[in-house]
């Protein structure tokens, strides 16, 4: 008890999430999917899945690179647990992806769908790169600024704040990748309540930090004006990077 109550909130709401994750994930499995597709190393040793979770990275790193040797790292328990239960021969390792202990250098390092809840993402994409072997690469994807836009709009119509996560701008990278690109990752839901039903479950729900919660009267009237199929899609930028000291054109 005394660890899960020293997890800051966001941690804690994901370490929750664990046992439900994988079923509502759909569009996070396809974002790490993608992500290992764009990766050119054809024989990598080394890789590193900062901020693994249950492993949706980790499987699609497991299935294209079989014989490389995968770490997978999180902060939350029960969601490395859940990994561990998947992949038992994936050695994983319970830690802050903000500051990633002396773990060696890899040839491929990957995250996604987590570098936007650190407090300093520009500073973990820094950090990230000390890790990357000669010719390493590093690999990000994140929800950026125009996520959830549909929301957003749904609740600009009766004049409530959103309290969405501030997502990163989309140049918050600028100077530091050699490549990126953002793509629409639009998901359609029953209706609203099951978009907000969604983010509980994978522990996405986390607010703004200076966000209050709508009262609950017009938390009602809001869902009622979105009756029927609701979409919310991601905005997520896909980016590479090179270890410090490389060519970009390498």
């Amino acid at each position: 008890m005394n660890a899960e109550r020293n997890m800051p909130a966001v941690v804690r709401a994901f370490d929750a999430a664990a046992g439900t994750y994988d079923a509502l994930s759909q569009a996070q499995r396809q974002i790490a999917q993608n992500l290992v597709a764009q990766a050119h190393d054809e024989a990598p040793r080394k890789i590193l899945d900062l901020g693994c979770g249950t492993g949706h990275l980790t499987e699609a790193a497991l299935r294209r690179w079989p014989r490389a040797k995968i770490i997978a790292l999180d902060r939350a328990p029960s969601m490395l647990a859940a990994l561990e239960r998947k992949f038992p021969g994936v050695r994983t390792i319970l830690g802050d992806a903000a500051e990633p202990a002396a773990l060696g250098e890899f040839d491929l390092i990957f995250s996604s769908m987590m570098l936007h809840w650190l407090p300093e993402p520009r500073r973990a994409l820094m950090g990230w790169r000390e890790l990357l072997a000669p010719a390493g690469r590093l690999h990000v994807a994140l929800p950026v600024e125009g996520s959830f836009d549909e929301w957003c709009a749904a609740c600009s119509c009766i004049g409530v704040a959103d309290g969405l996560w501030l997502f990163p701008k989309q140049d918050f990278a600028a100077g530091l990748a050699v490549d990126s690109r953002i793509e629409a990752h639009p998901t359609t839901f029953a209706d609203a309540r099951a978009f907000l039903k969604s983010l509980k479950s994978t522990g996405a729900h986390s607010a703004r930090r200076d966000h209050r919660p709508l009262a609950p009267q017009i938390l009602r009237r809001l869902l009622a004006m979105q009756q029927g199929p609701f979409t919310a899609t991601f905005r997520i930028q896909y980016l590479a990077l090179a270890g410090v000291g490389q060519s970009p054109l390498l």
